[in-house]
């Protein structure tokens, strides 16, 4: 398995007013919102492995009553570490399980931007992994599995979009804008705040420019809040509960996951 942990120098250095200046954002998106109301789901990337930032976000969730989609690397998961995940997890109509890429492997070039589904691999590569962790994923998971795909790092190319509708995939999520975009009859999803995996060295920037694509993303109506539980430490933590806490206090905040959106 092959992710970072790295900590963003935001939750080494949170501003102390954070709790008001969400406050704000949230209310400031929310009045530009249609209707005033906007529909938020978050999206849990690298999901496989049973650990304690895993189950403090499985807790944080739950005891918030909100949903949360888990996005599960197929080539990471065992019979075992899903029964330890969904036994951690619990309130079955809380979670939902997508897939995120086969393996978790970058492909490209050193100094390109990382890719498992990009341009580097044969078309047929690329569909043979797809399709394997498709399998995979409803061999273990059963009628846990909802076929929406979530490709590593939020990038993937036009050959592995168009193979997705006939493997059985009903839907795609990556970062909000990215491209190319995906064939009729697959939903993208888009994630518009990354809360975990942050890079700007100046704290009160990163939150500035966090609560910005949470603000803008309300404003559109629908925001997609990514995590990475294995940068989770007890600051980003405590953020998150916080964020679940102010959204669920608003009543224009409508939650989803990738189940009910595919719904809708």
């Amino acid at each position: 398995m092959i992710v970072s942990n790295n900590v963003s120098p935001l939750w080494q250095n949170l501003p102390s007013d954070h709790r008001e200046r969400l406050a704000l954002a949230v209310d400031k998106g929310l009045a530009l919102a249609p209707d005033g109301r906007a529909t938020v789901f978050f999206r849990a990337d690298d999901v496989a492995v049973p650990s304690n930032a895993f189950t403090a976000m499985a807790d944080a969730f739950r005891d918030a009553d909100a949903p949360l989609g888990m996005a599960v690397v197929p080539a990471w998961l065992t019979l075992s570490r899903w029964a330890a995940l969904r036994k951690t997890a619990g309130a079955p109509d809380l979670f939902c399980w997508c897939q995120h890429g086969w393996r978790h492997m970058n492909f490209e070039a050193p100094g390109a931007k990382k890719r498992e589904f990009g341009q580097a691999r044969p078309a047929r590569d690329k569909r043979q992994d797809l399709t394997k962790g498709f399998k995979r994923m409803g061999d273990i998971l059963g009628a846990d599995f909802t076929p929406v795909f979530t490709p590593p790092w939020n990038r993937c190319d036009g050959d592995s979009l168009a193979a997705m509708p006939s493997i059985g995939f009903k839907g795609i999520s990556r970062t909000v804008g990215a491209g190319p975009d995906a064939p009729e009859g697959l939903p993208d999803f888009p994630v518009r705040m990354d809360l975990h995996t942050r890079k700007e060295p100046d704290p009160s920037t990163s939150l500035d420019n966090m609560l910005k694509e949470l603000s803008d993303g309300l404003a559109s109506g629908m925001c997609g809040i990514m995590l990475h539980h294995q940068r989770m430490e007890s600051v980003s933590l405590s953020f998150l509960k916080v964020l679940l806490d102010e959204l669920g206090r608003r009543n224009g905040v409508q939650y989803a996951h990738f189940g009910t959106l595919l719904e809708r």
